[in-house]
C-alpha cells in the first residue's frame, strides 16, 4: 500500500491522481491501435511519455477545475474539504503547479510525437502540427468546461468532448488521420459525456447552476428520484449509440465473433449496472459513488474491447489495471476502496 505524507496527499487530492490513469490509458490506448493498425513497430519510450503525458494533463485540469470552481464551492457544504476550499493550499501555490503539470504535459507530447518513426527527420513535421492541433483543441475544450460548466449547459456537456482530442493526439504519434481511430475517439468523448452527468451532475445536484439531470426533471423526496424517465432516456440513447460505434469499430477491424460477442456480453453487464444504479438514484453521495465507480469500471471494460486487436485480453488488464490504480491511490489519499467524490 502506497504512504503518502499528509501534505504532499492534500497536493494529490486536489490533482486527482487517483483518477489520471484513465487520461493516460486514452492516449496511451489510442497510440498502440494506431501503431497495430499501420503495422508499425511500438516504442516503449513513447509509451512512457504518453502515459505521463496523461497523468501530468489530468493533474492540470483538475488544479484548473477547483481554481474555477473556487467561488461556488465556498458556498457548498460538501466541498469544505477542498484543499482551495480548506486553505490547506494556497491559490497561487495552485496555480503554479497547474502551470508545471500543464507544460510537463505539452512537454511530453511533443517530445513522443518527436522520437515517433512515423514523423519526417525534420523538427517541424505535418504530423507534429496535427499534434500541436489536437492538444490545443483538447486544452481548450477542457479549460471552457472548467470555466462555464455551471453556467452554459451547452459547455456543460460537450466540454467531455476534450477526451476525444486525447484519442486523436495518441493517433497523430503515428498517422495523421485514421477513421478506425476517429470512431474511437468519438466512442470516448461521448462516453465521457454520460460519466459527467452521471457523476458531476449528480455530484453536484444541489449547487449547480446548470445541470442535466435537474433539467430534465429529476427531483428528490427524501431519498427517492423522481421524475426521472426522461433523464433514462437520454443516458440510454447515449450508452446504445457508444455499443453501436464499438460493433462498427470491431466489424471494421475485422475482429473475430469471440470478440464481438465479448462486447456484447460487457454491454449487457454494463446495462444490468446502470440499470442498478437507475433504481437506487439518491442525493446521499456516499450512497451514489459505488454506483458510479461499477459504472464507470464496467464502462471502461466495454470500451476496451475496440483495443482486443492489440491484445485479446487487453480489456482484463486494462480493468485489472484501472482498478488497482483506483483502490489504491483511494486507500492511500481517502481511506476508502472507492472513488471519493471531489
Amino acid at each position: 500500500m502506497i504512504k503518502v505524507n499528509e501534505r504532499v496527499k492534500e497536493y494529490l487530492r486536489l490533482g486527482r491522481i487517483f483518477s489520471a490513469e484513465i487520461l493516460a490509458l486514452i492516449f496511451v490506448l489510442s497510440y498502440l491501435l494506431s501503431a497495430s493498425l499501420y503495422d508499425v513497430q511500438i516504442d516503449m519510450r513513447i509509451v512512457f511519455a504518453l502515459f505521463i503525458a496523461g497523468i501530468f494533463a489530468h493533474i492540470s485540469g483538475a488544479y484548473n477545475n477547483d481554481r474555477l470552481d473556487l467561488v461556488i464551492d465556498k458556498k457548498a457544504k460538501y466541498a469544505f474539504h477542498k484543499p482551495l476550499v480548506s486553505g490547506s493550499i494556497l491559490l497561487k501555490n495552485a496555480k503554479i503547479i497547474e502551470s508545471i503539470a500543464f507544460l510537463i504535459f505539452i512537454g511530453s507530447i511533443l517530445y513522443a510525437s518527436y522520437i515517433s518513426k512515423s514523423t519526417h527527420s525534420t523538427i517541424i513535421s505535418p504530423r507534429i502540427v496535427s499534434t500541436i492541433i489536437f492538444i490545443l483543441c483538447a486544452a481548450s475544450l477542457a479549460y471552457l468546461y472548467n470555466r462555464f460548466n455551471k453556467s452554459n449547459m451547452f459547455i456543460n456537456v460537450v466540454g467531455q468532448l476534450y477526451a476525444s482530442f486525447a484519442v486523436l493526439i495518441g493517433m497523430s504519434i503515428i498517422v495523421d488521420f485514421d477513421f478506425i481511430v476517429f470512431l474511437s475517439a468519438i466512442v470516448i468523448g461521448v462516453n465521457g459525456v454520460y460519466l459527467n452527468i452521471i457523476e458531476a451532475d449528480f455530484k453536484d445536484f444541489e449547487g449547480d447552476i446548470v445541470n442535466v439531470p435537474k433539467s430534465l426533471g429529476v427531483r428528490f423526496r427524501g431519498e427517492k428520484a423522481v421524475n426521472t424517465l426522461k433523464f433514462y432516456i437520454l443516458n440510454e440513447v447515449l450508452k446504445i449509440f457508444i455499443f453501436l460505434l464499438i460493433f462498427t469499430i470491431l466489424i471494421l477491424e475485422k475482429a473475430s465473433t469471440y470478440f464481438i460477442v465479448v462486447a456484447c456480453g460487457l454491454f449487457v453487464m454494463n446495462y444490468l449496472v446502470r440499470l442498478l444504479m437507475f433504481k437506487n438514484l439518491s442525493p446521499n453521495r456516499e450512497k451514489m459513488k459505488r454506483y458510479i465507480a461499477v459504472q464507470e469500471l464496467t464502462s471502461v471494460f466495454l470500451i476496451s474491447t475496440i483495443y482486443m486487436i492489440i491484445n485479446p485480453f487487453l480489456p482484463l488488464l486494462i480493468f485489472v489495471f484501472v482498478a488497482l490504480w483506483l483502490s489504491t491511490w483511494n486507500k492511500a489519499l481517502w481511506g476508502t476502496y472507492f472513488r471519493p467524490q471531489v
